[in-house]
């Protein structure tokens, strides 16, 4: 038989049950057909790849992407780590000035927490700096945003909404709460065309085969109006160098059953988030004493979907940070399984990024899926500890209490929350700078790859690298497991990703 591509001379990290190792790996049509763990490869193949000693993963994947906004961040200012207000202004009239007249210029990765300030730029700042352009800043967390007087014009968001900022009994520009961000969000991205929003979903798909990814957990819909990303993403999907899991953001179950979905949700925010003081815990924030975040949704809210969807056999999935979020949808999850019984439908809690260890406990004892984000810790770990005190910032991003209590985790991005780094966030969750979170090389990597697949009933086709399964191939740079105990693990690089045996992604 002629295969379609060999890969040999390297190291072949299968992750199947037994965690072989082999020495070269065969495709033909998409699927993986041959394995070898001696010098002797299949050498009668179209394409034959010296590995020179690179390592290959099973394709990796993000299990937990805002794909259009991804790709707005890679055509965005990073604001990251801008230090003030009038940093903030410079950088944007730099973009301003380089853009298209009337083009929209946008900002991303803003933490107020971090400028000097402590707040956003106002409508009224943005004005001066704008000239013919729409400009609009968003919070690192996507839970609150900023805009000039054209952006409010389009962003619709009456002045009464919750998280309107006033000033002088006029709104600023500002939008903090969920309500009134994600609506300016919406209705900013819905004014532009299909084109337009298009470009971004290809970038970020472009952008994560780049690094390595062959599948992604993608969230679609509630951040353009009309939802016109989840019509983008099904018509013309099949197109992408990666394979997308399409997850509706949607609080009508009908609406993801009438496109054929198997699931529904996604990143459904039950609580907000910690900069904003949004997240719901059971305690106040250190910085805010009054506060403990907000519940944006009340119990028989949440009840109606997690029921509906059990009911129609769908997989659910919905954002819960803060404790008190947690065991809200846990809960939930809890009387829906209870009144109507077990099924494998791998119902999903993101984020879970603050649960106690009764929240750990039900977690596995009902089965549930934990999408976890390495991304966060990894960046933020001090300004956790700063808003939420030492001891709760160290339970965020509880991998490894998570994963000892026996559950199934998997683990994304939140792009454009933090970018798409899988080998980094694979690094930091064995060698991260709180030793608190850190598991073994071999779990994180499951976190990526084997239990990914499964978080999505893909087990069969992906997420190891075994006969039969889809050609998805991660080549990197060197074999993780010799760098394990070394912080020369976060220098690991992607040399080439394969989708079904077509290359997507080449540094070589």
């Amino acid at each position: 038989m002629k295969l379609d591509k060999v890969l040999y001379n390297g190291t072949i990290l299968t992750m199947d049950e037994s965690l072989s190792t082999k020495k070269w790996v065969g495709i033909k049509d998409g699927k993986i057909c041959a394995l070898g763990d001696d010098e002797n490869y299949e050498q009668d193949a179209a394409e034959c790849i010296d590995l020179k000693g690179a390592t290959v993963l099973p394709g990796l994947f993000d299990c937990h992407n805002h794909v259009l906004l991804a790709g707005l961040c890679l055509n965005s200012v990073d604001l990251s780590d801008a230090g003030c207000i009038a940093d903030v202004l410079e950088r944007m009239e730099k973009a301003c000035k380089a853009a298209e007249p009337g083009a929209y210029v946008y900002g991303m990765n803003y933490v107020p927490q971090v400028i000097k300030e402590n707040r956003y730029p106002t409508a009224a700042e943005l004005d001066v700096i704008a000239g013919s352009h729409l400009v609009v800043i968003f919070a690192a967390t996507l839970h609150a945003c900023c805009c000039n007087s054209k952006g409010m014009e389009i962003a619709q968001v009456p002045e009464d909404f919750p998280g309107v900022e006033k000033a002088d009994g006029k709104a600023t520009g500002v939008y903090g709460s969920d309500e009134s961000s994600f609506l300016a969000t919406s209705n900013i991205l819905g004014s532009l065309d299909d084109d337009a929003l298009w470009k971004f979903i290809a970038d970020c798909a472009e952008y994560g085969a780049s690094q390595g990814l062959t599948s992604i957990h993608g969230l679609f819909g509630q951040f353009v109006k009309d939802d016109r990303d989840m019509d983008l993403i099904l018509e013309r999907g099949s197109t992408l160098p990666v394979d997308i899991s399409v997850f509706y953001q949607t609080w009508d179950v009908k609406q993801a059953e009438e496109l054929g979905l198997p699931r529904v949700g996604g990143c459904l925010t039950l609580d907000g988030a910690a900069f904003e003081y949004t997240m719901a815990n059971f305690e106040p924030y250190v910085t805010a004493p009054a506060l403990r975040g907000v519940l944006y949704h009340n119990d028989e809210e949440v009840y109606q979907v997690v029921k509906t969807a059990h009911e129609k056999n769908m997989q659910c999935a919905m954002h819960a940070v803060g404790e008190r979020a947690i065991d809200q949808l846990i809960y939930t999850y809890h009387r829906v399984i209870t009144e109507q019984g077990p099924k494998d439908l791998r119902h999903r809690i993101e984020h879970f990024c603050l649960p106690t260890e009764e929240q750990i406990r039900m977690a596995k004892e009902l089965g549930l899926i934990i999408s976890m984000q390495p991304g966060f810790s990894y960046l933020w770990d001090e300004d956790f500890a700063a808003v939420l005190g030492r001891e709760r910032g160290d339970r965020i991003d509880p991998f490894k209490a998570v994963i000892e209590g026996g559950n199934m985790v998997c683990a994304g991005s939140d792009c454009p929350v933090t970018m798409m780094t899988p080998l980094i966030d694979i690094a930091h969750c064995v060698r991260g700078a709180n030793p608190v979170r850190n598991i073994s090389l071999t779990e994180a990597l499951k976190m990526f790859t084997t239990h990914a697949a499964y978080a999505v009933k893909l087990e069969d086709r992906k997420g190891s690298i075994e006969i039969g399964k889809d050609g998805d191939l991660t080549v990197i740079d060197r074999n993780p497991y010799e760098y394990q105990d070394s912080d020369e693990l976060f220098n690991m690089k992607p040399l080439m990703t394969l989708n079904k045996g077509t290359i997507t992604y080449s540094a070589v």
